[in-house]
């Protein structure tokens, strides 16, 4: 473990106080304007630690861009042989394991079947994943899964999760996990289908009405731009088409959540 050097340290125990004492004092007047003054102070005494601090902070998040929240950035990272499905997804996959990683698509429930068993059986084990689909007559909408799925039971948690719609300008949107990690797939049991929060986007995959699509924003994950709380139009759809894509690994390449993972939030 690399701790952080003694100017550095006191820089940021200093940033991280004396702003909250100024203005716990009042949040008028002269006490403010002191507060302020200071952190300027502080800025000013020591530059090349703070500097320090938004380095490490770019580099982890370059190193490790999946413990942040999604970005809204777009990829523009061109991969070869990306056509049709792939092509769809790849500028919404910015800070994701799968940003310039080669895809494919593992499930299709037209070809595969509507049902839950058809589905766990394409992408258990599959790692990191996205989902594209649509219903009639509606644009792609889908949700990205930063554990993918097992099949183990539970929930798999993750900041990163994010869900996306097509916006009337024909652009791709996503929306942000809320509240934390917890339950960015909800459930991942077996005898069950799409769950990316409790109720953000829901496709049980059951034999009742297989191709039924649920969406609530909101809870789980952040509401559209212009105020809609669901992904289409009206809270549940029928769907036309669901893909699912994952990355593609080499023989001796570990897939990253391929199994169970240790979650603490699906009760």
């Amino acid at each position: 473990m690399v701790f952080p050097s003694k100017p550095l340290l006191c820089a940021t125990i200093w940033l991280a106080v004396v702003p909250k004492v100024a203005l716990s004092f009042s949040s008028e007047g002269r006490e403010y304007r002191q507060g302020t003054a200071l952190s300027g102070w502080l800025q000013n005494l020591f530059p090349a630690a703070l500097q320090e601090t938004d380095d490490v902070d770019k580099d982890r998040q370059r190193d490790f861009p999946e413990q942040y929240p999604a970005t809204n950035e777009i990829n523009h990272s061109i991969v070869s042989g990306d056509t049709g499905d792939a092509q769809l997804v790849r500028p919404l996959l910015k800070n994701t394991q799968l940003e310039s990683k080669p895809l494919r698509v593992v499930y299709d429930a037209n070809s595969n079947g509507w049902n839950y068993k058809s589905f766990h059986n394409a992408v258990d084990g599959k790692g990191a994943a996205i989902i594209i689909a649509r219903g009639h007559g509606t644009d792609w909408f889908g949700g990205y899964n930063p554990k993918g799925w097992a099949g183990t039971g539970g929930a798999r948690l993750s900041i990163a999760a994010f869900l996306w719609y097509t916006r009337s300008d024909g652009v791709p949107q996503k929306l942000q996990k809320v509240g934390g990690g917890g339950q960015a797939c909800a459930k991942d049991d077996p005898d069950t289908g799409i769950w990316l929060g409790a109720d953000g986007l829901v496709i049980p995959l059951a034999s009742g009405d297989p191709k039924e699509a649920q969406s609530k924003l909101g809870t789980y994950f952040e509401k559209r731009s212009d105020g809609k709380q669901s992904l289409f139009d009206a809270g549940c759809i029928k769907l036309a088409d669901l893909k699912v894509l994952v990355g593609e690994y080499e023989d001796n390449e570990a897939i990253p959540y391929s199994g169970a993972v240790f979650d603490m939030t699906s009760g």
